[in-house]
């Protein structure tokens, strides 16, 4: 199973934002939007990080004076790990547990392609293996 297999079956929509975005409308997108990261990227569309909900979190805890005035260059995640869609997905998800995150970027030659979570994994194993249940249950009914 790859991670191209999940990208294609969940779609590739990706929330991405510049680096000198304001971090209160990043973390007013991400509450609309119901998503715990969003993909920074320059402005020719190259990765350069991610902002996560934790990110924000740590922020307001620590900037709690000046949080509105913060752009989300201030903040982000820089140093993030990527993998593309051939790579296997349960070691993507091996990764990120290892890594303690649970989100990846999807790159390929460059191009930001998606985003992958441990939830879009375990989703993906949860879907194949009811297909696979099912299969059986048909071929044990089967009559002719």
């Amino acid at each position: 199973m790859s991670v191209g297999e999940i990208i294609r079956t969940k779609g590739n929509e990706v929330l991405t934002t510049l680096p000198e975005a304001a971090v209160v409308d990043v973390a007013r997108l991400m509450s609309d939007r119901r998503v715990g990261l969003v993909v920074v990227c320059s402005e020719g569309g190259r990765v350069l990080g991610v902002i996560s909900e934790r990110d924000i979190v740590r922020a307001v805890a620590i900037n709690t004076d000046n949080i509105a005035t913060l752009a989300v260059e201030d903040l982000y995640t820089q140093d993030v790990k990527t993998c593309s869609p051939s790579d296997d997905a349960r070691e993507i998800m091996r990764q990120m547990h290892e890594g303690r995150f649970r989100h990846m970027p999807v790159v390929e030659h460059g191009n930001l392609k998606g985003l992958v979570s441990v939830g879009d994994i375990l989703e993906y194993l949860k879907e194949q293996s009811e297909l696979h249940s099912n299969s059986e249950a048909w071929e044990e009914l089967n009559f002719l």
